[in-house]
């Protein structure tokens, strides 16, 4: 969709340079009438596979992915993240310069940082990666749970730590949000977890599929063995 370069503003300050590439919308509009047209024609011609929703979920990619093209929206949600995490001091979302962003290029603050699945440098550095793990991860459930508002692309290239220890969320063309009903049941699938609970998380999965033909016998043996695999890990 983009190129990133560093650049240096007038006054000497390093940032980087989001330019949209010319011509990609066109492009991008046709492949998604393509997966739309695939998406209808599994769920005609495979009923088996309607559970999967694949018009659905082009459906929800169509979106998400012409909301990537706008680099100004990107920065909306930048600001807004920044803003939910303004009391965290271990946290950096790069600052934005409006004077020079708009649709099909924005302008940020560079990062210094270390990508944070490069292990070696980290230690190197003196950083302590269970530290980072746990901060991290407190900084999605704060943004999915309290703010219901977060970044929905936290790939390593987009996830830096600083020198001092801090991490660096960069690149909030994706986002994802959760009502509060939502919420609450993520937070109740996520207790079920972490208490050993089968019971408990089958129960908030029967209610998203909304089906009725589930094996709940079946389903509540599966989430038991994905508990017993992953607990404590």
């Amino acid at each position: 969709i983009a190129q990133v370069h560093r650049a240096r503003l007038p006054d000497g300050r390093e940032v980087v340079v989001k330019v949209r590439r010319p011509g990609i919308r066109p492009v991008i509009e046709a492949d998604l009438r393509l997966l739309q047209y695939a998406a209808r024609k599994i769920e005609a011609k495979f009923p088996d596979l309607r559970r999967f929703h694949p018009i659905g979920i082009v459906q929800q990619f169509h979106t998400s992915l012409l909301g990537e093209l706008d680099l100004a929206a990107e920065c909306r949600h930048a600001e807004r993240i920044a803003a939910n995490l303004s009391g965290d001091a271990r946290v950096v979302v790069p600052a934005v310069y409006w004077p020079y962003t708009n649709e099909r290029m924005n302008v940020q603050d560079f990062v210094d940082g270390i990508a944070v699945a490069d292990a070696v440098a980290l230690e190197i550095a003196g950083l302590n990666r269970g530290r980072i793990a746990r901060c991290g991860a407190q900084i999605v459930l704060k943004m999915m749970l309290d703010d219901g508002f977060f970044h929905a692309d936290p790939h390593p290239g987009n996830v830096f730590v600083l020198r001092d220890g801090r991490i660096a969320l960069i690149d909030f063309g994706m986002v994802g949000r959760l009502s509060p009903a939502r919420r609450a049941e993520v937070v109740s699938l996520l207790f079920g977890l972490v208490e050993r609970d089968p019971e408990r998380v089958t129960e908030v999965l029967l209610d998203w599929t909304g089906r009725a033909d589930v094996e709940e016998g079946q389903l509540a043996i599966d989430v038991d063995a994905f508990i017993d695999r992953y607990h404590g890990v």
